[in-house]
């Protein structure tokens, strides 16, 4: 017998066949097509309200309350196999098993829609972090990267819930990104577009065939570029063939249609009309209405009609985001095996805490991660006969105690050129930083190139989790961070790639993607292979036109359990 709770709002099933209502709702719940999972009772009640007004209804509804039994996962499952849950809504304060959740929420996301209300999107209970990586993998990071790579419509409100199930609900998912804006009111047009483009939407750009049929049925002061401005002074009637014209553009995947009713009459009315539901993606926009969303017209309605264009745009991105996750094709690793994989695991498995950095080269060197020639000096051997050895101009980085910011600290010594110099730059260090100073690391001088960041940290509950973004000394200040959980599939090592802020930029200007890319596939391969990985700092990674190789690495073990992470177990 399966425990539901305890301290949860209880469960509703509106089967035909076997209804039932264990809760204590203040009203019915209508019946629908909406599966919903809370792990809060409040939730729950706002959005069977919520859903009620707009005169949509749920499947069923579980309130899983402190989940000591039936969780969100046991739901995934459940609505896999029911016919009557064509959209899944889920609130979950905590994860049990995520890496189970992630192969189910993924495998269910694939036939039908899976919303997630994000929740402790907070920081502050993040532990001090001893890296760039762990100080970038914030646990609402990590949280999100779980739901994109499941494929799982995530927002941050309740509101922005129903406004994503009442698009959904609605039209179909738009063909891609690429919108257009009709309205006749010049400035909730401008509006429209600007929330488009805020939301990484693309103003599709109107045919010349367009543009013309438009002038025709448009005065002449009315613009026929997107956003389209029909002016105020238009019929309902003429809205409307204008709106056709438009959506029969092949430039155009989707639309939003925003209207105020004037003395010459109301657009708005003529919008449901318009089109098939089946045809495009149109949502409507009516600056002023009293609800936040509705349906345009009586009944279950063609489209969902917004107040104001920025929930439109954002509910229009997401549904472009996730018809884009599923037509993502999977991508292939193209690594080469790793030569002794054993030998990895067992380096490992012999070592504890933060790596010596002779340790740490040898671990990237067994995992075949490039890193730049590097020669180690204890701090009370000799440089002589190392100095003597080595070419110019070399870069002498100091290994003390608590210095985690080399550069910051004055650890880093750059351009020393010639056996006297290296000795004496050996020196300076020593006497810099006295007793704390274990020893010094000697690497010759990289080709110049862009500096990026690639890490991993490794969440008890979540896993390992790959960090890629822009590196060097200013890594932090700049937070232009993108993470996946490990294991990485090379689509995921794409979507590392094109998921910065200046993603465009970098890869426009001559840099080595490829090699980035398998540097990603292999930094998540030793994620994987090695669970005692608790956090890998390579900071920098020097990128040029032909390949990239990390210049400084830091890496820390942790003693962990042998478990099943699929396991299903009962909370103690």
């Amino acid at each position: 017998m399966r425990l539901v709770g305890p301290n949860c709002l209880g469960v509703v099933s509106t089967d035909p066949a076997c209804p039932y209502d264990l809760t204590f709702l203040a009203t019915p719940v209508k019946p629908g097509n909406i599966g919903v999972v809370t792990q809060s009772g409040g939730v729950g009640i706002a959005l069977a309200e919520s859903l009620g007004d707009l005169g949509l209804g749920m499947s069923n509804l579980v309130s899983t309350g402190d989940k000591y039994d039936v969780s969100g996962n046991d739901l995934l499952m459940w609505w896999a196999a029911d016919r009557r849950t064509e959209l899944a809504v889920l609130y979950l304060e905590s994860f049990g098993n995520p890496r189970k959740f992630g192969r189910l929420a993924r495998r269910l996301a694939r036939t039908r829609p899976v919303l997630a209300v994000r929740s402790g999107s907070g920081d502050t209970a993040q532990r001090a972090a001893a890296s760039h990586t762990a100080a970038a993998a914030t646990p609402a990071i990590t949280r999100d990267a779980l739901f994109e790579q499941a494929g799982v419509i995530a927002v941050d409100t309740v509101a922005e819930l129903v406004d994503v199930i009442a698009g959904l609900s609605w039209q179909l998912l738009p063909g891609g990104p690429r919108v257009a804006v009709v309205s006749n009111a010049g400035g909730a047009g401008v509006l429209a577009a600007d929330a488009c483009e805020r939301e990484g939407l693309v103003m599709a750009e109107l045919s010349q065939d367009t543009r013309d049929r438009l002038a025709k049925l448009l005065p002449a002061e009315a613009a026929v570029r997107n956003p389209v401005d029909t002016t105020a002074a238009v019929p309902p009637e003429v809205f409307a063939d204008t709106l056709r014209a438009v959506l029969d553009d092949d430039g155009v995947d989707a639309a939003i249609a925003a209207t105020v009713p004037t003395a010459v009459g109301d657009p708005g009315t003529s919008l449901a009309a318009v089109l098939p539901p089946e045809y495009k993606t149109v949502f409507a926009v009516r600056p002023g209405q009293r609800a936040r969303v509705a349906p345009l017209a009586p009944g279950p309605g063609v489209t969902a009609c917004y107040d104001d264009p920025a929930g439109a745009a954002a509910v229009l991105a997401r549904l472009v985001r996730y018809e884009q996750w599923l037509n993502r094709p999977e991508a292939d690793e193209h690594l080469e095996p790793l030569e002794d994989p054993d030998a990895v695991r067992a380096f490992a498995r012999e070592r504890e805490g933060w790596l010596s950095p002779s340790d740490a080269v040898e671990l990237l060197r067994l995992a075949d991660i490039p890193l730049v020639e590097t020669h180690y000096v204890e701090a009370g051997d000799s440089m002589d006969a190392a100095a003597a050895d080595l070419g110019s101009p070399v870069v002498l980085k100091a290994d003390a105690e608590g210095l985690l910011h080399k550069t910051a600290g004055g650890g880093v010594l750059l351009n020393v050129r010639g056996a006297d110099r290296i000795v004496e730059a050996f020196r300076v260090l020593r006497s810099r930083f006295g007793s704390a100073l274990r020893g010094v690391t000697v690497q010759p001088m990289a080709e110049p190139g862009r500096e990026l960041l690639v890490g991993v940290r490794s969440d008890p509950v979540f896993g390992p989790l790959v960090v890629f973004g822009l590196g060097g000394v200013d890594t932090d200040l700049i937070a232009d961070h993108a993470a996946r959980l490990a294991p990485l599939t090379g689509a995921d090592a794409d979507l590392l790639l094109d998921g910065l802020r200046s993603s465009k930029a970098l890869w426009t200007s001559g840099l080595d993607r490829a090699s980035v890319r398998d540097l990603l596939l292999k930094v998540s391969r030793l994620a994987e292979l090695v669970p005692e990985l608790a956090e890998l700092d390579l900071n920098p990674v020097r990128v040029r036109p032909a390949g990239c190789v990390a210049l400084d690495v830091r890496a820390r073990l942790e003693p962990v359990a042998a478990e099943d992470p699929f396991l299903r177990r009962l909370r103690d």
